[in-house]
């Protein structure tokens, strides 16, 4: 690249010691191969230079310049050859020159920077000399760094079109890994970021790795570059706030346009101040960048995005945001690729004030302190909306637990009256039947009264007493059964208290809405003051000359009542989510007394039935006791019966018999009498002593037969089938 002749600085003689040098270096260029690639190779001359700094960095250059130099023609011009030779003075004596001639030195590298010489021009703008990064490299390629997996996954995106990084595990893409990996481990902080890649690519292409290393090391130190990558990335933020504000001022139009499409600056800008440009040129006209970068540091980042945007306003204006995104990736690289003299000049003419970048910052940190107040208010708030959220919907689940477990209560209520009907329907069968039992008792009671001896009436008695303990024990179901029917007061009184709660949170509620409301309408009312106000004081300005106070007392006061407002609202939604949680404890602790009143009543039903349960079991015992002593009296009773028709029929035999007997001694006495004519009178008086004794003896021959028959009717009573009555009619026939 060469220098126009308006632009020509002024390029002093070549003396013979010059020509001289140069011939020399030339020669020692194609006698010594310089092996970029391996790091090792410079460990000797690291320890040697240790000795000698200034003699190293001499060498260094010539080494350099040599090696350039070899590339060169014999037959080259002169006005190149002057070119070279005021390079390689200005990089001799850089010190001198940057200190002296600065703004020449800086018209130099605008003007541009050979190739042969930019890896020591770099050098000598990042102040390698002074840094101890070169020695620090060595130690870093024998450490690991924790980023290494995620290099490795970018180095295939970082200029693969490029000879150089093209191979996979290559050369090239090894030094880059290896660069990339030690300012990870130097700069622990940022550790990596996809920008940086690109940075070191274009330095792995014009020098060797420890180098490459020393000058990345400065441009993210020196240059303030590392706060761009830094996680909060508040130096990028910062810059695209300036250069957005930059667009507003030069390129209004366009502003305009980007903001109607809704396309931030950030889409397109952020890769300009993170990769340097170098992702949006070719290689060459990134290296000048970098040259530029370097002497001017990050205000030519801007100049240049200024005239980028300046030369392309007409086609963007043209374009929506997808289209314009696609137009800075292919098309702006394409058009600047071989005509990019423009472009830089545009960008040297761009006016920058560096007390309205100050000013523009001192902005941003307001404006970055507010929305951190800001987001940090909004977190909060979410996160109270979150926990309150949370808590409505444990609620809720809490409520329709509550709600199901009311519900299966309900549930067992309705199961336990209907058990406790179905005890009531048993116990009024039982009772019914036990009235039967009585009846049947007492009328056979009567009937036997007068048959039974002391010891039967006293066992009445008992029976009696037995009988008054059941009808007590009936008496005493059936008025707990009533008890059950009604509803007790406690409950009653529970209801009472929690009706009256609810009632004062209601009101509770209904306050609050209210100062919520009053609020509003003061609000509103302020802000139709606010309005009248404003537009009296329009009308004021539109008369008199604008005053800028009165329209930032307006924005002021615009601002403070919006922040009024969204107090408000925020008052509100809290409040209302305040009712709706208080609604949901209400509904909580009612469901909750609900299920504990349901829970007792169940307990006390249970507990109840148990004991009806209990109680049913013992009447029932005492029932089947009962039975068996009925049954026991009425066998009893049976066989006293049997005892007495066999009495009766044993007496009415004997008297049968006896009649009969009778009438067989009125016959033969009858018999007698005829034959008393014929027999004296001592043989008949004779023959009635012996009637006479044959009557004595005969009931003595009945009453001893008497047992053996009683026997054997009760014998035959006890072999009979267990019946309630006796067939008499037939117990008669059988005798």
């Amino acid at each position: 690249m060469t220098q126009s002749p308006s632009q020509q600085p002024y390029v002093p003689d070549m003396t013979d010691d010059d020509v001289e040098l140069l011939k020399r270096l030339e020669e020692a260029n194609r006698r010594i191969e310089y092996d970029l690639k391996s790091p090792v190779n410079s460990v000797p001359v690291t320890l040697v230079n240790s000795r000698s700094p200034e003699l190293h960095h001499k060498q260094l250059r010539q080494d350099s310049v040599s090696s350039d130099l070899s590339n060169l023609t014999t037959d080259s011009d002169g006005n190149l050859e002057n070119e070279w030779v005021l390079w390689n003075k200005i990089i001799n004596n850089w010190s001198a020159y940057s200190r002296k001639k600065s703004q020449w030195v800086k018209d130099m590298i605008r003007a541009g920077v050979p190739v042969h010489f930019r890896p020591l021009v770099w050098q000598c703008l990042a102040k390698v000399e002074t840094s101890n990064a070169k020695e620090k490299y060595i130690d870093y390629m024998k450490m690991t760094s924790s980023c290494e997996k995620v290099i490795r996954r970018d180095i295939s995106r970082t200029y693969p079109e490029h000879e150089l990084f093209k191979e996979k595990h290559g050369v090239g893409q090894e030094r880059l890994f290896n660069v990339i990996k030690a300012y990870s481990l130097f700069d622990r902080e940022v550790g990596y970021c996809q920008g940086i890649g690109f940075i070191v690519g274009l330095l792995l292409m014009h020098m060797p790795e420890e180098e490459a290393f020393a000058v990345l090391v400065s441009i993210m130190q020196d240059f303030s570059m590392r706060d761009m990558y830094k996680p909060d990335m508040y130096s990028l933020g910062l810059c695209i706030y300036q250069l957005e504000c930059m667009v507003q001022e030069f390129l209004p139009e366009l502003y305009r346009h980007l903001q109607a499409e809704n396309f931030n600056t950030s889409v397109y800008a952020s890769s300009w101040f993170l990769t340097l440009f170098t992702t949006q040129f070719t290689v060459n006209v990134a290296a000048h960048m970098m040259d530029l970068f370097l002497n001017e540091g990050i205000e030519i980042i801007f100049r240049m995005a200024i005239a980028l945007l300046e030369i392309h306003q007409e086609e963007l204006m043209l374009l929506s945001m997808e289209d314009m995104l696609k137009y800075f990736q292919k098309e702006v690289p394409v058009k600047h690729e071989h005509d990019h003299e423009t472009l830089f000049q545009r960008a040297f003419s761009v006016q920058y004030n560096g007390k309205k970048m100050k000013k523009l910052e001192k902005e941003y940190v307001v404006i970055r302190k507010e929305e951190q107040e800001e987001q940090i208010e909004i977190r909060r708030l979410r996160n109270e909306n979150r926990l309150l959220k949370q808590r409505v919907e444990n609620l809720e689940k809490e409520s329709a637990t509550l709600a199901n477990r009311l519900i299966e209560g309900q549930v067992l209520n309705a199961q336990h009256a209907e058990e406790s009907y179905q005890l009531k329907r048993e116990n009024y069968t039982l009772k019914k039947q036990l009235d039967e039992i009585l009846h049947q008792n007492n009328d056979k009671t009567t009937s036997s009264t007068k048959t039974e001896n002391s010891s039967d009436f006293s066992n009445v008695s008992e029976d009696k007493e037995e009988l008054e303990n059941l009808r007590e024990t009936i008496n005493r179901l059936t008025i707990e059964n009533r008890n059950l029917q009604t509803t007790p007061h406690v409950e009653i009184a529970a209801l009472q208290d929690e009706l009256i709660l609810v009632k004062m949170r209601d009101a509770e509620a209904q306050v609050s809405i209210n100062e919520l409301r009053q609020r509003i309408a003061d609000l509103n009312h302020e802000w139709q003051a606010h309005c009248s106000t404003c537009q009296t004081i329009r009308e004021k300005n539109y008369l008199n000359e604008a005053n800028p106070n009165n329209d930032a007392y307006d924005l002021i006061a615009h601002e403070l009542l919006s922040l009024k407002m969204r107090e408000a609202q925020f008052d509100s939604d809290n409040k209302l989510l305040s009712q709706k949680l208080m609604d949901s404890d209400t509904q909580k602790h009612v469901l909750h007394n609900q299920i504990k009143r349901q829970d007792d009543e169940m307990q006390r039903v249970r507990l109840e039935l148990e004991q009806s349960r209990i109680r049913e079991n013992e009447l029932r015992t005492q029932l089947n006791e009962f039975k068996n002593q009925l049954y026991d009296r009425e066998m009893r009773k049976k066989e006293d019966s049997m005892m007495l028709r066999i009495r009766e029929v044993e007496s009415t035999q004997a008297i049968g018999d006896l009649r009969q007997r009778i009438a067989e001694l009125e016959v033969a006495n009858q018999e007698l009498i005829t034959r008393g004519q014929i027999m004296d009178e001592k043989d008949i008086q004779e023959k009635l002593i012996e009637l006479q004794d044959e009557l004595r003896r005969a009931p003595l021959i009945r009453s001893s037969s008497l047992p053996t028959r009683r026997a054997s009717v009760i014998y035959a009573s006890a072999s009979w089938p267990k019946s309630d009555t006796i067939d008499e009619d037939s117990f008669d026939d059988s005798e």
